[in-house]
């Protein structure tokens, strides 16, 4: 942001180049008063930094990079830049990677995504249950982006709350629960900060059926948070869940989360997920939910983790802010326009965090401004940065040579035998 350019400028004694945009939420006059020169590209400078992926048709000999360049996963749409990336002898360094001596994130945009996506949750069931012709206070939430900052959208919240603790909720959707994973992490965080705005208490996932004995008209919303404790179970009869057993032999274990989802009726699903894990939301446990002419309170999953082919079966495709939602048809699997029928709402905006642009933005910059004179001058690096290079002057740095190498290789690009330490 403008204030830490002029840190950057004036006490650093650092040349920032800031690239022209009418997208950004500080203007170009702004990074020009801080003391940045505005430029069309970025050809003269020598540290790039972005936030997500560089095309790789941008991408210039010997420079060094730093963004979410979301390979690390091996993630295919991304492993021709990557390839790219060590044909000109780049530096890759990720914000992902960025972590302190406790092993804890430090760039991240988490919170923000959690706060964007609660948010959007909001709007869209209170969307979806007006399509349905049920009318609830929740149909005056906007989506994130509406808001110009944070505390509009949280004053807003505030508003609708105050009408549903005085007037209730039809009997149609009460009582009413909604479910966040990633029990702990920053995005549930960020997401359980913007519901608990509403008339709600939270509920242990063990209890949910106790409340939903309550009875209809209820003003009190429920909030069950889950960790990979309720999402999964062990094969073997009679096991009982182990963290590290589920850690280090996942194929032991399989999803369990089946009868939460026929209970919520909505999701904010943000918890991480990787390759060889039991996959949680499963397209023939949804197809059970609407079989037979069902109609399950499930009407909206918020999928903040935006990993196609992750753990969530009814995420076919990303969205962006201005068409965010489809309809995922529990028969066919497919993405449906509109908001009626069969299926859940999918929410899936690969760019949650950019919805509130003021307040991540300041975040962000706060976090990676006094990284940014180290990574500007000579090595050595410190470790904070150190942690987070994938590409070092177009080679691979280990651990990533064996995790990428099969990747890289399916897109014609092998890493060579030896990196540079």
């Amino acid at each position: 942001m403008p204030d830490d350019v002029t840190r950057l400028v004036r006490h650093h004694g650092l040349e920032v180049h800031v690239q022209r945009s009418d997208r950004r939420c500080f203007r170009d006059q702004d990074f020009a008063a801080a003391g940045a020169e505005l430029v069309d590209d970025l050809s003269d400078a020598g540290v790039i930094l972005g936030v997500k992926e560089i095309p790789e048709g941008l991408l210039e000999s010997g420079k060094t990079y730093m963004f979410f360049s979301h390979t690390t996963k091996g993630q295919p749409h991304n492993m021709p830049m990557l390839s790219r990336l060590l044909e000109l002898g780049c530096t890759l360094l990720d914000y992902e990677l960025v972590e302190n001596d406790e092993g804890v994130r430090t760039i991240a945009f988490g919170r923000y995504a959690g706060l964007a996506g609660a948010i959007d949750t909001l709007w869209a069931l209170g969307r979806r249950l007006q399509a349905e012709g049920i009318e609830t206070p929740l149909a005056r939430v906007r989506p994130a982006w509406q808001y110009e900052e944070l505390g509009a959208a949280r004053n807003a919240i505030g508003d609708v709350s105050q009408e549903i603790a005085k007037g209730g909720l039809p009997a149609a959707v009460s009582p009413l629960a909604f479910g966040v994973t990633g029990a702990g992490g920053k995005v549930s965080s960020g997401a359980l900060e913007i519901l608990d705005l509403l008339p709600s208490r939270r509920v242990d996932p063990d209890d949910l059926e106790a409340f939903y004995a309550r009875p209809a008209g209820t003003n009190e919303i429920a909030i069950v948070s889950y960790g990979p404790e309720h999402l999964v179970e062990p094969v073997a009869n009679g096991a009982n869940y182990d963290w590290d057993e589920y850690l280090n032999h996942p194929d032991r274990y399989r999803s369990q989360f089946a009868p939460h989802l026929g209970r919520l009726v909505a999701l904010v699903h943000g918890i991480l997920w990787k390759e060889g894990f039991p996959k949680f939301i499963l397209r023939r446990d949804l197809a059970a939910l609407w079989r037979d002419g069902r109609t399950p309170s499930l009407r909206v999953i918020t999928d903040i983790t935006c990993d196609v082919g992750g753990s969530n079966e009814s995420l076919l495709r990303v969205t962006d802010p201005g068409d965010p939602a489809y309809l995922y048809d529990p028969a066919t699997g497919r993405a449906i326009d509109g908001w009626t029928g069969p299926g859940p709402m999918v929410l899936p905006v690969d760019i949650f965090p950019a919805e509130l642009p003021k307040d991540a933005s300041q975040h962000f910059s706060e976090v990676l401004a006094p990284l940014v004179p180290a990574l500007a001058g000579s090595d050595p690096y410190p470790a904070e940065l150190r942690r987070s290079i994938i590409v070092r002057g177009g080679e691979l740095l280990t651990p990533w040579r064996e995790e990428l190498a099969n990747p890289l290789r399916m897109h014609g690009r092998a890493p060579t035998d030896e990196a540079k330490p």
